[in-house]
């Protein structure tokens, strides 16, 4: 018998009650676990039959359901935005939580008096524009190795030796290097570096490998050529190439979109019989998605890129490239580079990348052009994350992850003193613009924003264990802050005092920043357009 499920209408009286409580139950959570003073929460997750300690604000929404399911679509609704923070920056999803629900509880206050909604949300919109440009304009760009410490200091945890391994690890790789994070079984984290350009091609024919234990081809010192041109024997141009490196002794890597049966028997033939260690990768363009590879091993090895039929006519010996050595798996590709006067160009290459991933709106292209400067930077980092139980070392692994997301989060658009050190003069500054450009029903809007970014220092004040005189201790701090306006000075929150960004590490990543502002606008405009819910 089929079984229907009764939806029910929430009419436009009651929807600003439902979406005010469901906010308030995530804001209880959100405020326990906020800043320096924060707790952990613990889970008993019944998808996993798992504990967890909680304190990422995008895995406490995750994992947070209420009995009253008006309320759970509210908080899918933040867990989206929550989600777009997390996976960007690692980081911010509190503060941005804090902001975005004083406008939308206040916001929903103003419109149900009959303010006009459009007015009020232009005033929101304005606002927040003119403080991200100022913000902007103040983010301090990550310059030396003493910040970057800082940086790694204030994000990565503490536990286990980390965030020397994480310091070791940046020291070798550079501080745009490839860095991934595993677990490991046992009790102590660990860290290994793999160099070399890599990408995902493997050999195209298990006949090439040289190890057949590891299945793997080992080349010292070998050529390289890279071309778009399919390879076959018809031309007369593979064997033109083949001779030379034959006669040499010298090892041979082609690159290419496809080749021909008869040439691909060739060259097995070749290397079966210990005349030529020669190896095929296929690296098929669809739609021209994969041309970057060749174009990258090319730079990578000052091989000539073969593009027309033309060219390839016309190849030598010198038109390939060479590299201090190559292992290629079924899968995946790593070439070691013997050019030192390549990594100027190199690293011209990855800041043009960087440079392409700042102006750019696509996270599909941006994703991409990551990976490229990465592949190109040659030195990818390991870290295994131990502990001596699976919980502990899931936890640790986790946290660790957040943070370096977080961390790169300030490599490319720079950070800002922290503590709500940026938030209060900024208020201050937004607040004089405010009164100059707006009035009424937008002025209104202004100040919503206004208010809203001295919630988070409001919260972390009432986090304290003597949380007495707490609007003193407000006022005190309030007019610390104002009195000094240096872009190098951040508010310490624990000890109630004006420090140095680089002697405490508290400052906060302007990409976090951005993508909390920006996305508290969308959230916010998003539920205050909500009249009436079907649930």
């Amino acid at each position: 018998m089929k079984t229907t499920h009764k939806q029910y209408i929430i009419s436009s009286e009651h929807v600003p009650s439902h979406i005010e409580n469901g906010i308030k139950k995530l804001g209880v959570l959100i405020e326990e676990t906020y800043g320096p003073f924060g707790k952990n929460l613990l889970l008993d997750s019944k998808k996993s039959n798992n504990l967890e300690l909680l304190k990422s604000g995008s895995r406490i929404i995750r994992n947070l359901q209420t009995s009253d399911p008006v309320q759970n679509l509210i908080l899918l609704l933040i867990e989206d935005s929550f989600q777009k923070i997390n996976t960007t920056s690692g980081d911010g999803t509190k503060t941005f939580f804090l902001i975005t629900s004083y406008l939308i509880l206040k916001g929903f206050k103003y419109i149900i008096q009959n303010s006009d909604a459009s007015e009020t949300k232009m005033g929101i919109t304005k606002t927040i524009t003119y403080a991200l440009n100022i913000l902007q304009d103040k983010s301090i760009s990550i310059t030396n190795r003493e910040l970057w410490n800082k940086i790694i200091d204030r994000y990565i945890p503490s536990d286990d030796n980390l965030r020397n391994i994480f310091k070791e690890a940046f020291e070798k790789i550079g501080k745009s290097g490839d860095l991934k994070i595993y677990t490991e079984s046992g009790k102590s984290t660990n860290l290994r570096i793999e160099r070399g350009m890599q990408f995902n091609a493997g050999f195209f024919s298990p006949y090439f490998v040289t190890n057949t234990e590891k299945m793997e081809v080992n080349f010292e010192n070998p050529y390289i050529l890279v071309t778009l041109q399919s390879i076959s024997l018809e031309d007369g141009v593979l064997l033109k190439i083949l001779e030379p490196i034959i006669y040499e002794k010298r090892s041979l890597l082609i690159v290419s979109p496809d080749i021909d049966e008869q040439a691909l028997s060739t060259l097995i033939l070749n290397k079966v019989n210990g005349i030529l260690d020669v190896a095929f990768i296929k690296v098929p363009q669809i739609f021209n998605s994969d041309k970057t590879i060749f174009e990258d091993l090319s730079l990578y090895t000052k091989a000539k890129c073969i593009k027309t039929f033309r060219d390839w006519k016309g190849v030598t010996r010198s038109d390939l490239g060479q590299a201090e050595k190559i292992l290629i798996t079924k899968t995946k590709t790593i070439c070691w580079s013997k050019f030192i006067s390549q990594e100027l160009i190199i690293q011209k290459k990855c800041q043009e990348l960087k440079q392409q991933i700042l102006i750019s709106d696509s996270d599909y292209e941006n994703e991409k052009r990551e990976n490229r400067r990465k592949n190109l930077s040659g030195a990818t980092a390991i870290i295994n994350v131990g502990g001596v139980t699976d919980f502990e070392t899931i936890d640790r692994r986790a946290r660790a992850e957040i943070g370096l997301t977080g961390a790169r989060a300030c490599l490319y658009e720079g950070v800002l003193p922290g503590g709500g050190y940026s938030f209060v003069h900024l208020s201050e500054e937004v607040e004089n613009w405010s009164r100059s450009n707006f009035y009424n029903d937008s002025l209104t809007g202004s100040h919503l924003v206004i208010k809203s970014l001295i919630r988070p220092i409001q919260v972390l004040l009432t986090q304290e264990t003597d949380k007495t005189n707490i609007i003193s201790k407000y006022l005190t701090s309030i007019d610390q802050i104002k009195k000094i306006n240096d872009i190098y000075m951040s508010y310490d929150i624990k000890n109630h005092k004006i420090v140095n960004i680089f002697e405490s590490g508290i400052m906060d990543s302007f990409k976090t920043v951005r993508l909390s502002f920006q996305t508290a606008l969308s959230l916010t405009y998003s539920i205050l357009s909500i009249a009436t819910m079907i649930v």
